[in-house]
């Protein structure tokens, strides 16, 4: 697990790093400009010219210090700075005085350079750039030339995302100690461009102690997944039950089932309306179907499958209506570990009453849509909110909710979680239940349940973007992102 601040828990951070560790904040800055001078000389030759667009403060510094390294490494670099100098702080002046005793050229006008570092706004800015700040970011998205960002791109709100009336459009953006929320979030990831975070020299520990942060998983926490045995059979690795389809809908379910297979489950069954039983059987012959009337629903044979079952999913493609509302129901009073997707969702929301039965064992996966008609806010509102809206329905009902975007977040008992993984070729019918299938599953083969909930976007995005490797974004189909997971697994 790795951590996401904003940017006051960031100054936090520094200030603690510098005052109670005792690690000079000159040290912190060297550190910081070296980490950014190094991605460009990995990138970018020599031969190269670059420019330095400096502020006052010490994102401002920082850029000075990364133009004194390139400059000392054979780059033909300038600077153009920003802001009065005279007013600046002592680290900047510190980086003034050096810049000036090597001869590196001042600039008074911004200049067409091969490289451009954007050195003027770092995470502390809050307000609207305007005048002649404005100007040159305007000219440096022109320019069209390869630009590199310290910590964050100007312009972009480190806490939100949000863009403070323009930001710059960075091709690479190095950040530091952490990712920030405005480099996580859209639209202030998308003007990041690629992005990485250095370590310059703040402890974990410090870390953790000083803020409750937003937390990502990477590949390293696959961990959580328990190891498949050789001494085993197909029991051993779940039995789960996938409560899906209606008239005329049963893609849902296969794809759910599918995706449940492809992590690892040993069993499936699929509870799925009676019209549904002919196809799914051909079109998955590895799973066991039973299927229900709406006109003569009976409940005995919803509770055998339950009995049976060690996992539940439950949504994808059911429909919405009195039946499919005791489904539901039937499914949370079993106190079976279970997921509640897509019409799952939306029949709760008809049925406040079943909001109130909700437990610790159950994992809910809306997007925005079934999230607004879930807790009665709009849409506008909860995307401008999600970590807000995600932690609420946990701390209101005791579920973790993965809450579905192109950020996804997943609030659980314990941390609150954002995925990094994915694409917009994701954006596509039957993605979700794709997701579902991958979270039970998971539950099945052994995973903890609030584990299972965080790997889970980890994994369907980590497909998604194996498959966008292999075709092109707006071609990518739900078949497709469970065909990666072989190849992720």
């Amino acid at each position: 697990m790795k951590h996401i601040v904003t940017g006051i828990d960031m100054k936090k951070i520094d200030d603690y790093t510098i005052q109670h560790v005792g690690i000079p904040s000159l040290v912190l800055m060297e550190r910081a400009a070296l980490s950014v001078a190094r991605t460009i000389q990995k990138n970018e030759n020599n031969q190269k010219s670059v420019l330095i667009v400096a502020g006052t403060g010490n994102n401002g510094a920082d850029g000075l210090a990364i133009g004194r390294m390139l400059y000392l490494w054979g780059y033909d670099t300038c600077i153009y700075i920003l802001g009065d100098i005279k007013k600046a702080g002592s680290q900047f002046q510190t980086q003034f005085n050096i810049v000036q005793n090597l001869g590196i050229e001042i600039v008074e006008a911004f200049t067409n350079r091969d490289i451009i570092v954007d050195a003027m706004f770092g995470v502390g800015l809050s307000r609207d750039i305007t005048g002649v700040y404005a100007d040159v970011i305007h000219q440096m998205n022109r320019s069209k030339n390869t630009i590199y960002a310290v910590d964050i791109p100007s312009g972009i709100d480190a806490d939100t995302g949000k863009v403070c009336g323009v930001a710059v459009c960075a091709d690479y953006t190095v950040t530091f100690g952490c990712h920030k929320i405005g480099t996580v979030f859209y639209p202030g990831t998308e003007y990041c461009g690629i992005i990485t975070v250095e370590d310059i020299g703040y402890s974990d520990e410090v870390i953790k102690n000083q803020i409750k942060t937003i937390k990502y998983v990477t590949e390293e926490d696959y961990r959580w997944i328990p190891p498949r045995p050789n001494y085993s059979n197909k029991g051993t690795f779940g039995k789960l039950l996938i409560i899906a389809g209606s008239k005329e809908i049963s893609g849902a379910a296969v794809l759910c089932a599918l995706a449940a297979f492809r992590v690892g489950a040993g069993l499936v069954r699929i509870f799925t309306h009676e019209d549904n039983r002919e196809i799914i059987a051909r079109l998955l012959p590895e799973a066991m179907i039973n299927t229900y009337s709406t006109e003569k629903f009976d409940k005995k044979s919803l509770e055998a499958c339950l009995h049976w079952c060690d996992v539940v999913a439950v949504g994808p493609g059911l429909s919405i209506g009195t039946v499919q509302r005791m489904i539901v129901e039937q499914v949370i009073d079993s106190k079976i570990p279970a997921v509640i997707d897509a019409d799952g969702i939306n029949n709760m929301a008809e049925d406040a009453r079943l909001l109130h039965k909700l437990h610790r064992k159950v994992i809910i996966t809306p997007h925005l849509g079934e999230m607004s008609r879930l807790i009665r806010v709009p849409v506008s509102e909860i995307s401008q909110n999600l970590i807000t809206y995600a932690q609420k329905v946990n701390y209101q009902y005791g579920v973790c909710c993965i809450l579905k975007d192109a950020r996804t977040v997943i609030s659980t008992q314990r941390d609150t979680f954002v995925n990094l993984t994915g694409n917009s070729g994701m954006a596509t019918a039957g993605s979700g239940d794709v997701l579902t299938g991958i979270v039970a599953g998971l539950i099945g083969i052994g995973t903890d349940l609030e584990h299972a909930a965080v790997l889970a976007p980890l994994i369907h995005g980590m497909a998604g973007d194996l498959a966008a490797e292999k075709m092109p974004k707006q071609s990518i189909m739900a078949t497709d992102i469970i065909e990666a997971l072989k190849e992720i697994f």
